[in-house]
């Protein structure tokens, strides 16, 4: 008997999400359910998809991403959705927009600086800014964590201190009412103050606090560089001692210096799992990383918030302090975060004079005379601290060999989200626009570092699997029906560091919640997602 269903993808090539091999199915959709998964499927539809020749895969999960300071000013998403993303995980390295005490605007806008947003932060709790964030209706569904230093800020400002009793039952009660809101569990960002000012214990206690609610803790560890070993311990120690999930983020050793450390990082996980420690991570295919270019300043320097930041850089002491202990051998530029890296090759990717954007700061300090040291505290004074950078610091082969490991998953670490066609600010980070077409082709076309079912295991699947949602991330009938099309000969990221507000070709139909999001192409709204709730 012929059906009737809302959507028929018909003819293509299924990979379900699941690591098993591809295969010849159609699937119907009704409403936001896959309803039927079968070699031919007879019937009419309110629209038949010809994908002859193409993949029906899960839509891909993004397990890192910054896209939370954007939603706001570009809920459609564009640039994240026509990768085939249909959910992403927010709320990273220690960063979210709540909870918010009133009388830290300033504190908490200077904080999110040299990101490319301009907060408008209108609430207080959690639940008031999520209720603000349905509100807009992203185009992509959203798994928001609650940032660790928004907990520090509003429970004891910006201070360098230990967390003492008072400051730590302050954040617990605030994690603990985020997460009744709606939040997935905290991340930490180690590197970035006030987060980086705590100590492992209080980030046990906060884990631990938790652990009722199955909250999950995200960690971009303390240090990527010299520190990789001993950070990577403590973060699965905090999972351990907690008895909560771990999730390290964007694995990597930074600093040529250090490469070779990245065994011993993947091996601390792998020995881990063996104890029954329930730690994973992710992993973003390109060697340079982004970040806000305050970030170069050691953790002391940022005591007290931005303001004090600036106050510092105009201090000819303080400037020597930092010159001291950051310069290496004259000519790399030297932190926990990055390791040892060339000034030539830290770009400057957003910034209010966009006649300095795509220049490193080689170039820039050779324009202005000055050394690059002086050079790049210059500007981020000029700037008040909003540049934003693109750095390279990592190894191809090291990027190869975290893609390919079995406990690592892809997480974009993007940060801006871009819209539309035509001239666009700045020098964002390709993987803003590039990272899962770039999996697919340059790592499993091309490389051939694993299977096309793998490749879209670690971005559907798996990330799916990992946090319980268990009717995302596969195809399957029941299933939720996001899901992406791509053509498996030609699916590309086009988006370069000269060169990065290009959309990707090779994905011509993106599905969200049973609604096409991405026709032929080209992005249709309005926009289908939903902020998720915890599988508790």
């Amino acid at each position: 008997m012929a059906v009737a269903w809302s959507l028929l993808l018909r003819g293509g090539t299924l990979i379900d999400g699941t690591g098993t091999p591809r295969r010849r199915a159609d699937v119907a959709v009704e409403g936001e359910r896959v309803v039927a998964v079968a070699p031919s499927l007879a019937g009419a539809a309110d629209r038949v998809l010809d994908v002859a020749g193409r993949v029906v895969a899960p839509g891909f999960i993004d397990m890192h991403s910054h896209s939370d300071l954007f939603y706001f000013g570009c809920p459609s998403a564009e640039s994240k959705i026509r990768q085939g993303v249909t959910t992403e995980v927010v709320g990273m390295c220690s960063f979210s927009q709540a909870p918010l005490r009133p009388d830290q605007h300033a504190l908490v806008e200077g904080w999110v600086g040299g990101i490319g947003m301009t907060p408008d932060l209108k609430w207080e709790t959690f639940g008031q800014y999520l209720d603000a964030l349905r509100s807009v209706r992203p185009s992509v569904n959203v798994v928001h964590l609650v940032g660790h230093g928004a907990l520090r800020i509003a429970a004891m400002g910006f201070e360098a201190r230990p967390a003492g009793a008072d400051d730590l039952r302050a954040m617990e009660r605030l994690l603990g009412d985020a997460m009744d809101a709606g939040a997935w569990g905290f991340s930490t960002g180690l590197v970035y103050p006030p987060s980086a000012y705590a100590n492992t214990q209080e980030l046990i206690a906060l884990a631990r606090s938790m652990r009722s609610r199955h909250g999950f803790y995200f960690s971009h560890v303390r240090g990527e560089s010299a520190m990789l070993l001993d950070s990577i311990a403590e973060a699965i120690r905090i999972g351990d001692e907690a008895g909560v999930p771990a999730q390290i983020a964007h694995v990597k050793a930074s600093g040529r210096e250090n490469w070779s450390k990245l065994e011993g990082a993947l091996g601390l996980i792998d020995d881990a799992r063996r104890r029954g420690v329930d730690v994973a991570g992710d992993v973003y295919p390109y060697n340079a990383g982004s970040t806000k270019m305050d970030n170069l300043m050691p953790a002391w320097a940022h005591e007290g918030g931005m303001a004090k930041l600036l106050e510092r850089l105009t201090d000819r002491a303080a400037r020597k302090r930092i010159t001291d202990e950051c310069l290496v051998a004259g000519e790399r530029w030297g932190t926990v975060s990055q390791g040892g890296v060339g000034f030539d090759q830290i770009f400057i990717a957003a910034c209010r004079r966009r006649e300095l954007e795509g220049l490193n700061l080689a170039q820039l300090a050779s324009q202005t005379g000055r050394a690059p040291a002086e050079t790049l505290m210059d500007l981020l004074l000029e700037e008040k601290c909003a540049v934003g950078m693109v750095s390279f610091s990592q190894s191809l082969e090291n990027v190869a060999k975290v893609l390919a490991h079995p406990a690592l998953m892809i997480g974009s670490d993007s940060i801006p989200l871009f819209e539309g066609e035509g001239d666009k600010p700045g020098k964002p980070h390709p993987r803003c626009y590039g990272t899962f077409p770039r999996v697919l082709s340059e790592y499993a076309r091309e490389r051939k570092l694993f299977s096309l079912e793998t490749a879209v295991h670690k971005m559907s699947g798996m990330p799916a699997q990992r946090l319980g949602l268990r009717d995302r991330g596969v195809v399957r009938e029941g299933a939720v029906a996001d899901l992406a099309v791509f053509d498996a000969a030609t699916v590309k990221d086009e988006s370069t560091y000269p060169d990065p507000h290009r959309y990707p070709s090779g994905i011509p139909y993106v599905i969200v919640n049973g609604r096409v999001a991405v026709d032929g192409g080209r992005l249709v709204g309005p926009g289908a997602g939903r902020v998720l709730a915890p599988p508790r």
